[in-house]
C-alpha cells in the first residue's frame, strides 16, 4: 500500500465533515481506507446521506461522483487526482537514496502518484542507475505488477488502455490515430484511468494521460506502427517531447533520432543534449542525425571546431538524399559555426542552401543570413532576408519568431537612419508580443525611441506610458526620457534622469554613458563628457561620432565611416558639425528625406539659417513659445528667456505675433507698444533689428504695412486648443501633467500682453475643466485636477464645491471642512463681504 503525500495527510487531519476519494483507481483508495479506519470512520459503499458526518466515500466513476449531495459537495473534502500527487519535496523525502537529478527525472516521467512511489520503494532501484534504466526495470518487475493490480483496467477496457499506452499524452487526434473507439475512451475517463494532464499545452484539444508507470506496464513495448501514428499526431499538435517519448519507448529509433534532430537546439544546454545523445543506440550514432546532434553538443560545450567537423560529416552522409529536410537543418547549423569562425562566404552559402522551402528552418536561415549580412555591411540584402523570414514565420503561425525578425528589421532600419520605415516593424512586433509583456514592452520602447528621434515627443510619451510594472526596464525608460529631455533642450533634467541606479546590463550602461557624454558636452563640461564617453566605446560609430563632436577625433573619418555603414542619422549629424557649404546642403537633404527633425535642435543646425533662408528651410525650424509659467522661446536648438531679449517690448512684440495666428498691421503694433514715442514706427523697426541680432536670422517680414512671422509657430496654447477640439483626454492629461501651482500665464509681461494673457487663461481654464470632468469620481487625479482649476481661478466656486464633495465621499472630513472654509471665503470675496 502506497503512502499518502504529507500535505494531504495534514488536510485530512483537519476537522472534516467527510472525505470523498478521487476517482483514481489504485493504492490511493487503500491508503485512504486505512486512514479512515484509524479514525473509526465508515467506508461507505454509496453516496453519504445528507446529514451524515465522519465518513469516507470512494466513488468508482466520475458519473457516481455527481450523486454527491449538494451539502457534502460544499462542506466535505472532495479530493481530485491532483491532491494525491507527491510534490517534488515529498518525492525527495520518500526517495533519499536516489540522486536529485534521478529523482527529478523519475517524478517527471511517472507523475508522482502514490502507486509509483510504492513500486519504486518495493523495487529498491540502484542509485547509480540512469532514470531510463530504472523505468525499464520497473516495467518488468513482479513487484510493480502487484502494486498496480488495484489500478488495472477491467477486462473490457484493457485492450483499449493498452493501445492508448503507446502514447505518453492523449488528445482526440492521438486517440483517432491509434484507432481506439470513443466509447472506450469515455469509459476510461469516467473510471479515472485517463486524467487531465494539468499542464499548459499548445492547441485547443484537451490533453489526457494514463498514469506514467501504469502506461509503461500496460504496454511495455508498443507496436512501432502505433507509436509512429501517435507521434505524428502529437508532433502536428506541437507536443514534440511526447512524440519523441512515444517513438523511443517503441524502439523506433530512426524516427526518434530524426525528430530529435529537427527539434533539438543549442539553447537546451550541454547536459540536456548529452542525455539525449546517450539514449541513442550505439549502432545509430554514426548516422547523419546523430552526428548533427553531436555537433550541437560540441557547440554547447564551446567546441566550434568539433561542431564544424561533425556537421561536415552529417552533410556528407546526407548527400545521398538531396531532398532530405534534415539537410537544411544541418546547413543552417553549420552556417552559424562558420560565421562564428569568421568564414562569412561559407556561412552565407550554408544559409542560402537552408532557405529553400517554407519550413521553420528556412525562416531561421533567412534570419541568420540577415544578421551576417548586416555585419558585412550589405544592408539592402539583409533587409530582404528579414522580410522573407517574417513571411515564413507568419505562414507557419510562429508569432514569437516573426516578432523577433520584425524587431531585427526595425533595428536595421533605425541604424540606417530610416526612422519612418522602422516604425512599422516595431509596431507589428509589439502587437505580436501582446501576451509576452516584457518583450512587448521592449518593442514599444524601441518604437518610442524612433518617435523621439523623429521629433514626435507626444507619441514617444504615449508609448512610454504603456510600459508599466516593468522594473527590469526602468533603466531603459529613464534613458529614453533623458533622450527626450536632451532633444527638447532640457539638458540638466536629462542628467538627473541619467544619474539613477547603475544597471548591470552592459548594453544599457553603454547607452546611458553615451547620453551622459552628450549632455555634459552640451553643458560645456569637457572632462565629464570625456569620462562618460570612455564607458561607451562598445557602441562603435555612435561613440566615434561623440568623440569627434568633443574634438577627440577627426570628423572626416567619422563621415566616411557613416557613409560606408549607411548610417544616415550619424552622417547628417557629422556633416552639420563640419559645417561646410556642401556639408550643410547634404545634411539638409538627409533631414528632409528621412524626418531627422531632432538634428535641427542642435546648435550646429543654426548654420542652415545663415543669410536669408528659403521658405522650405524655415519650415524645418519652428518657433516654440511657452505661455504658461516663465516665458520661454525655443528656436534652432536654443532657448531664450525674458532676460535674453534686448528689451521687454521686443519680447512682447514677438509673442504677440506668435500668438496672433497671422500677419498684424505694422502701425497698430507700433502704437500699441510705443504710444509715447516720437516715432513709433522707428521704435518698431529698432525692435525688429534687435530680434534679428538675437536670433541670428530674420524672424519677421515687414512688407505692405503688415508684420509676418517667417517661421512656423508651435505653442502650449495651440497644443491645448488642439487637444480640446479633438476631445483628446489622454493628450490633455499629458499636457497638463507637468503644470504645477502657481499657474501663471505670461507672468513677466502682465501689462504688455494683457490681451494675450486673457486669451491663454480662457483656454487653460477650459482645458483644466475638461480634464477634471474626465476623471472618475473617486480617482485622486480628479482631486488634483480640481486643485489646478482653483489655482488658475481662486474664485471658481463650482470647482471648490466639487473638491469638498470629493473629500466627503472619501470620508476625509477634516480636509472637507478645511476646503469648505476656503469655499466660504471665496464666496464672501466674490460678493464683496
Amino acid at each position: 500500500m502506497g503512502p499518502l503525500p504529507p500535505r494531504l495527510v495534514d488536510r485530512l487531519n483537519v476537522q472534516q465533515r467527510g472525505v470523498v476519494a478521487p476517482v483514481l483507481p489504485g493504492v490511493t483508495r487503500g491508503a485512504l481506507r486505512a486512514w479512515a479506519a484509524a479514525r473509526g470512520w465508515p467506508d461507505l459503499p454509496a453516496p453519504p446521506p445528507e446529514d451524515a458526518r465522519g465518513w469516507l466515500w470512494c466513488p468508482a466513476t466520475l458519473t457516481d461522483l455527481r450523486a454527491l449531495p449538494a451539502g457534502h459537495a460544499a462542506e466535505a473534502l472532495v479530493l481530485s487526482p491532483a491532491d494525491v500527487r507527491f510534490s517534488p519535496d515529498d518525492w525527495a523525502a520518500a526517495l533519499p537514496h536516489l540522486p536529485p537529478a534521478t529523482r527529478s527525472d523519475l517524478l517527471r516521467a511517472l507523475g508522482g502518484w502514490p502507486d509509483d512511489l510504492a513500486a519504486l520503494q518495493a523495487s529498491s532501484p540502484d542509485p547509480a542507475a540512469e532514470p531510463h534504466a530504472v523505468l525499464a526495470a520497473l516495467r518488468h518487475a513482479p513487484a510493480t505488477r502487484a502494486v498496480l493490480a488495484p489500478a488495472w483496467p477491467p477486462e473490457l477496457l484493457e485492450a483499449a488502455a493498452c493501445r492508448l499506452a503507446a502514447s505518453p499524452l492523449l488528445t482526440p487526434s492521438v486517440v483517432s490515430a491509434l484507432s481506439v473507439d470513443p466509447a472506450s475512451v469515455q469509459a476510461l475517463l469516467d473510471g479515472g484511468w485517463l486524467l487531465p494532464d494539468g499542464l499548459d499545452h499548445p492547441g485547443p484539444e484537451p490533453v489526457w494521460q494514463l498514469p506514467g508507470l501504469l502506461r509503461r506496464v500496460l504496454n511495455p513495448l508498443p507496436e512501432r506502427a502505433a507509436a509512429q501514428a501517435a507521434a505524428h499526431a502529437l508532433e502536428l499538435a506541437g507536443h514534440d517531447a511526447a512524440a519523441l517519448e512515444a517513438l523511443e519507448q517503441a524502439g523506433a529509433w530512426e524516427d526518434a533520432l530524426r525528430l530529435l534532430a529537427r527539434t533539438a537546439r543549442v539553447a537546451q544546454g550541454e547536459a540536456s543534449l548529452r542525455a539525449a545523445l546517450q539514449r541513442v543506440p550505439p549502432a545509430l550514432r554514426a548516422t547523419p542525425p546523430a552526428q548533427y546532434l553531436a555537433g550541437l553538443l560540441a557547440r554547447s560545450a564551446r567546441d566550434p571546431d568539433g561542431a564544424l567537423e561533425l556537421y561536415n560529416a552529417a552533410l556528407t552522409g546526407l548527400d545521398a538524399s538531396p531532398g532530405d529536410p534534415l539537410r537544411g537543418v544541418v546547413a543552417n547549423a553549420r552556417g552559424v559555426v562558420r560565421a562564428m569562425r569568421g568564414d562569412a562566404p561559407g556561412a552565407l552559402a550554408d544559409f542560402e542552401s537552408a532557405t529553400q522551402g517554407s519550413s521553420l528552418t528556412a525562416g531561421e536561415a533567412h534570419h541568420n543570413r540577415a544578421q551576417l549580412l548586416i555585419q558585412t555591411g550589405r544592408h539592402a540584402e539583409a533587409e530582404q532576408s528579414l522580410r522573407r523570414a517574417t513571411t515564413v514565420f507568419r505562414a507557419l503561425g510562429d508569432a514569437e519568431r516573426e516578432a523577433r525578425s520584425l524587431g531585427a528589421l526595425g533595428g536595421l532600419q533605425f541604424g540606417r537612419g530610416l526612422l519612418r520605415e522602422a516604425t512599422g516593424p516595431y509596431a507589428q512586433a509589439a502587437a505580436l508580443l501582446a501576451d509576452r509583456p516584457r518583450e512587448a514592452a521592449l518593442a514599444r520602447l524601441n518604437l518610442a525611441e524612433v518617435h523621439a528621434m523623429l521629433g514626435d515627443e507626444a507619441a514617444a510619451e504615449t508609448l512610454l506610458g504603456t510600459v508599466t510594472d516593468q522594473d527590469a526596464l526602468d533603466g531603459w525608460v529613464r534613458r529614453l526620457r533623458a533622450l527626450l529631455a536632451l532633444n527638447a533642450g532640457r539638458t540638466e533634467g536629462a542628467l538627473d534622469l541619467l544619474s539613477g541606479p547603475r544597471s548591470e546590463d552592459p548594453s544599457l550602461q553603454a547607452e546611458t554613458a553615451l547620453l551622459r557624454a552628450r549632455a555634459h558636452r552640451e553643458l560645456g563640461n569637457v572632462e565629464q563628457a570625456a569620462g562618460a564617453l570612455a564607458e561607451a566605446g562598445s557602441l562603435g560609430l555612435r561613440a566615434d561620432l561623440e568623440a569627434a563632436l568633443q574634438g577627440a577625433q577627426e570628423l572626416d573619418a567619422v563621415i566616411e565611416a557613416a557613409r560606408q555603414e549607411e548610417a544616415r542619422l550619424e552622417l547628417a549629424t557629422a556633416l552639420l558639425a563640419r559645417g561646410g557649404e556642401a556639408d550643410l546642403q547634404e545634411a539638409l537633404t538627409l533631414i528632409r528625406a528621412h524626418g531627422l527633425r531632432t538634428l535641427l535642435h542642435a546648435r550646429a543646425a543654426t548654420a542652415l539659417l545663415a543669410g536669408t533662408p528659403g521658405a522650405p528651410t524655415r519650415e524645418l525650424f519652428p518657433l516654440r513659445v511657452q505661455t504658461v509659467g516663465p516665458l520661454q522661446v525655443q528656436h534652432a536648438g536654443r532657448t531664450y528667456g525674458l532676460a535674453d531679449f534686448p528689451t521687454r517690448k521686443s519680447a512682447a512684440l514677438l509673442l504677440t505675433l506668435a500668438l496672433a495666428g497671422g500677419p498684424q498691421p505694422r502701425e497698430a503694433l507700433a502704437e500699441r507698444f510705443w504710444p509715447d514715442a516720437k516715432n513709433p514706427l522707428a521704435s518698431l523697426q529698432t525692435a525688429l533689428y534687435h530680434l534679428r541680432a538675437l536670433f541670428g536670422t530674420p524672424l519677421i517680414s515687414s512688407e505692405r504695412g503688415v508684420l509676418t512671422l517667417l517661421f512656423p509657430v508651435e505653442s502650449d496654447l495651440a497644443d491645448l486648443r488642439d487637444a480640446l477640439g479633438r476631445q483628446d483626454r489622454a493628450r490633455l492629461e499629458r499636457l497638463l501633467h507637468p503644470l504645477t501651482a502657481p499657474l501663471l500665464v505670461l507672468p513677466e509681461l502682465p501689462h504688455e500682453l494683457a490681451e494675450e494673457r486673457a486669451q491663454v487663461e480662457r483656454v487653460l481654464h477650459d482645458a483644466l475643466r475638461s480634464h477634471a470632468e474626465a476623471q472618475a469620481g473617486a480617482d485622486p487625479r480628479r482631486r488634483d485636477a480640481l486643485r489646478l482649476l482653483i489655482t488658475a481661478d481662486p474664485l471658481d466656486l463650482d470647482s471648490r464645491e466639487k473638491l469638498v464633495q470629493w473629500h466627503e465621499a472619501r470620508g476625509e472630513l477634516d480636509a472637507a471642512r478645511q476646503e469648505r472654509r476656503h469655499l466660504e471665503d471665496a464666496r464672501r470675496s466674490l460678493h464683496g463681504g
